[in-house]
């Protein structure tokens, strides 16, 4: 009988045991789930709001390369202004020297004996200027 008792108070333990640890699993489980439940709409937010972020980027992306485009088409533009206002600079340069040298081949031809001694003076003022230094 002794025995008999035991075992019913065993039996009655386990059963109380196996009805906690039931409860508290259901109780977890529960808990878990409304964790669950309260992160799905963060993570929703969370994705739209990368969703966003990443569209944003890339429009950002295509306005900058765009903007680089724009600015090696100004480039190329101002250097071809550049370089074509250069060519006429040179060429008028060079149009006015060869009137100078024009200019100075008749002066020559009309008076030989000035063109000389001009032509002697400038020379010595450029020697002195060098040997000076």
């Amino acid at each position: 009988m002794d025995q008999e008792k035991g075992e019913a108070a065993m039996s009655g333990a386990a059963a109380k045991v196996g009805d906690t640890v039931g409860t508290l699993t259901a109780e977890a489980g529960k808990v878990v789930q409304d964790k669950i439940d309260q992160a799905k709409p963060v993570i929703r937010d969370l994705r739209e709001s990368a969703g966003i972020a990443m569209d944003k980027a890339a429009d950002l992306a295509q306005k900058a390369s765009s903007a680089g485009v724009h600015a090696v088409d100004a480039v190329q533009g101002a250097a071809h202004d550049v370089a074509n206002q250069a060519s006429q600079a040179a060429n008028a340069v060079y149009q006015h020297g060869a009137r100078a040298g024009g200019s100075v081949t008749r002066y020559a031809a009309e008076q030989p004996l000035t063109a000389l001694l001009a032509a002697a003076a400038i020379g010595y003022g450029i020697a002195y200027l060098i040997h000076r230094t």
